[in-house]
């Protein structure tokens, strides 16, 4: 089932939702990554208790973001 909505987004979003071929389908797939993630975020903090995430630094957070970003092998050294 589904159910029709209208949303305002900033500019550069709605671009890139539109430049997507399919809005609907982009912003669905984008809510149930951040579904995903929240419940893995969830996960952790029952594993490691509150405040797991301190220990991050800066510096892991960019690594973590090139190899979500496909960049493997800068980070393979």
């Amino acid at each position: 089932m589904t159910k029709k909505i209208t949303i305002s987004l900033p500019d550069e979003l709605a671009d890139e939702a539109q430049a997507s071929g399919n809005a609907s389908a982009y912003i669905a797939a984008a809510l149930r990554e951040r579904r995903r993630v929240q419940g893995d975020l969830a996960i952790m903090a029952d594993l490691w208790g509150p405040g797991w995430q301190d220990g991050i630094t800066d510096d892991d957070s960019a690594r973590a973001a090139r190899l979500m970003g496909g960049d493997a092998k800068a980070d393979a050294a």
